[in-house]
């Protein structure tokens, strides 16, 4: 067995105990609940619900849902306490002393995070876009799930370099970057935004569900969106995963985590 397969095992049966399952089920049921009061409950408007666009409506609400809000805290509850867990359980000076420990527990952290949240999402997702009825419901729904796969894949590089560089507030500086970088800055139309993960996300959900047709038609998001094919965005976020999991490797093994930070923890 090798050491990464040997770290996934182990993370594995952290992950697979009865509160964590219960965590993936209510993450899973999330978009579904969602969506399920969204079809259940429409518009009290008659006129407004006519004049709507369902496939612009659902494949917007779904995205958000899905590859948006349920992969990041997907990934948020698994790779941002990837330092601060091995430091309340003691097991860092273990780890830190192995060869190679520290390389292979942070890559192993990070597979299993991807796989905890995208799973969750995909089934979450197969559901609630039952609840959308819609004639393009397999166009939304391949498109929503290789958003999830690549929003799992990059938001656990980014949580993981977070929760390296920040191991004692970790749950809160992830949550601060969600919000204000993925949410604020990457609407912004600057070069700041080409480091945001959902930057690339939004432009790939644009062209691979054409929630209204192409980039040109949407005057509101057009500045905010990333030119260029499908495969030079996928390019991009993989680029920017490899080089968050690269930071977040050089930190924790050139950073010394003492054992006074391990009891402020």
């Amino acid at each position: 067995m090798t050491p990464l397969q040997a770290m996934i095992r182990f993370e594995l049966s952290r992950v697979l105990t009865a509160g964590r399952i219960v965590w993936w089920l209510i993450l899973a049921s999330f978009p579904i609940l969602i969506t399920g009061l969204i079809r259940f409950f429409p518009m009290s408007d008659p006129a407004a619900a006519r004049n709507l666009d369902t496939h612009v409506f659902w494949s917007w609400t779904i995205y958000l849902l899905v590859p948006c809000i349920t992969c990041a805290l997907g990934v948020l509850l698994s790779a941002g306490p990837a330092i601060s867990t091995e430091l309340e359980q003691r097991s860092w000076v273990y780890l830190a002393t192995r060869p190679n420990g520290i390389f292979w527990m942070l890559l192993g952290k990070y597979v299993v995070a991807f796989c905890w949240a995208t799973t969750a999402a995909v089934a979450g997702l197969s559901v609630a876009v039952l609840f959308s009825m819609q004639e393009t419901l397999f166009r939304i729904w391949m498109a929503c799930a290789g958003l999830s796969v690549l929003a799992a894949m990059s938001y656990a590089a980014v949580f993981l370099l977070i929760g390296t560089i920040f191991p004692q507030r970790s749950m809160l500086f992830c949550v601060v970057w969600a919000g204000f970088a993925e949410g604020i800055i990457s609407l912004i139309p600057a070069v700041i935004n080409r480091i945001t993960v959902q930057y690339r996300l939004r432009t790939l959900f644009v062209q691979w569900a054409r929630p209204g047709g192409s980039i040109d038609t949407l005057p509101i998001l057009g500045e905010s969106l990333a030119e260029g094919p499908w495969y030079i965005q996928i390019l991009w976020l993989l680029s920017l995963t490899a080089v968050f999991l690269a930071t977040a490797q050089v930190v924790a093994h050139r950073r010394e985590f003492t054992s006074a930070a391990e009891s402020d923890v």
